[in-house]
């Protein structure tokens, strides 16, 4: 089902450390129609790695792809800010690097095809790589050809053999989630044009240490990148990290460009981010270990709190991949007796949550938990605003980000 890695799977150095491991967990995606298989799910460690070489922060334990990819439940066009951000970005991109018509662009960990539904617009060839043939299959009805596969040098050779080479290659909100980070980029490096371009966003470590996202460290997300450890990285393969821009996507993520060697000049982005990284200590060990003091304090903190309400009704808000993150750590994760969350492919499914089944948030009026956990971190503000009513008769909300505190009806103006 897994396996543990001990070396760094960037630059292959041998000499890695385990700098946080955090409490045994399940795969955050994945509910049941049965019960009991929802209630027995295996719990993964989940460990960090520090690479004293390269800098490189990464997810030792490898999950099974099959298990980690199967059915599926993020969509990209479920959140609408993800929505909007990618408009944005394609049209930028179109102008900056001026993409043209029948220009070919390949977006690698393409879900349902909501990026490259903006360049087919502009009438690009468009092509997709995604493993989930769940979310795949929607992209196809929408459209998008896509290949369903895992990218690889492989895969890149036969686009490579039909196509021209790609005047643009996008790889966003996914380039952490593969083990084998070599085998992609020869991939990319095999179908780039000479003046191509290739596009990633990841979330930003330095951001992660910053403002403490918990929440983004799951089995998905294999590295947790830094400018430092992907300079690094894409000098290795003689490219560039010409140029970074920071954005406020998953509350600190990166947009990197990278070209062949020597083909656009290096930004002061990237000579500013890469001296930031190392006056802070944000590419050192210690960061790791500060985290690990920070959860915690947090879980102690959330015990404090939920003392009054041994007994009662404590609900689960949120069925997003930084649950089990959160609540696992947190010593949430026995104190649930009921779970709300609205998504279509997870309503009326068994979750990890000691099998407890995924109700409608309309039940929560009904059923009056007398606390409310939001797990969803990223949508904190919105569940609340949402819920004023409940709020108001009497309800509360535990919220677990960026700390954990307590919201009431009296103090809910200054949350949100």
């Amino acid at each position: 089902m897994y396996t543990a890695t001990n070396f760094c799977r960037l630059c292959l150095n041998k000499k890695i450390k385990v700098g946080l491991k955090l409490e045994n967990m399940p795969l955050g995606e994945k509910y049941s129609k049965v019960k009991s298989i929802a209630k027995n799910s295996f719990r993964f460690p989940l460990n960090l790695g520090w690479c004293e070489k390269c800098r490189n922060v990464q997810t030792m334990e490898i999950i099974s792809p099959k298990l980690l990819w199967s059915d599926f439940t993020y969509l990209s066009s479920q959140t609408k800010a993800i929505v909007d951000h990618f408009k944005i970005l394609s049209g930028n991109i179109i102008k900056r690097f001026k993409v043209k018509k029948n220009h070919l662009i390949i977006d690698i960990g393409s879900n349902d095809g909501t990026f490259l539904r903006f360049f087919k617009d502009k009438k690009c060839r468009v092509i997709g790589v995604d493993p989930a043939k769940n979310v795949a299959r929607i992209a196809k009805k929408n459209g998008i050809n896509t290949i369903t596969e895992f990218f690889n040098l492989k895969i890149a050779k036969k686009i490579s053999k039909k196509n021209k080479k790609a005047k643009i290659i996008t790889c966003f909100n996914t380039f952490a989630h593969a083990p084998n980070m070599r085998e992609i980029i020869k991939g990319i490096k095999e179908i780039l044009a000479d003046d191509g371009i290739f596009i990633f966003e990841c979330q930003y470590l330095g951001d992660i240490y910053k403002k403490k996202i918990l929440g983004t460290i799951f089995h998905e997300h294999m590295y947790h990148h830094s400018v430092t450890s992907l300079d690094n990285f894409f000098r290795t393969f003689s490219l560039d990290l010409f140029d970074v821009k920071k954005v406020n996507i998953q509350k600190g993520s990166i947009i990197g460009f990278v070209c062949k060697k020597n083909k656009k000049t290096i930004s002061k982005s990237v000579k500013n981010l890469l001296k930031l990284e190392r006056l802070s200590g944000d590419i050192e060990l210690k960061k790791l270990a500060d985290l690990k003091i920070f959860i915690n304090l947090q879980k102690r903190k959330a015990s404090q709190i939920l003392k009054p309400y041994k007994g009662k009704i404590i609900g689960a808000f949120g069925s997003a991949r930084s649950g089990p993150t959160l609540a696992f750590n947190y010593g949430l994760n026995k104190k649930f007796s009921v779970f709300f969350d609205d998504h279509p492919l997870k309503v009326g499914k068994y979750s990890y949550f000691d099998g407890l089944e995924v109700l409608p948030t309309k039940q929560i009026s009904n059923i009056n938990p007398s606390i409310l956990i939001i797990l969803a971190y990223l949508h904190s503000k919105k569940i609340v605003k949402k819920n004023i009513k409940y709020l108001k008769n009497g309800g509360k909300f535990l919220s677990v980000y960026p700390k954990v505190s307590l919201i009431t009806f009296k103090n809910y103006k200054k949350f949100i």
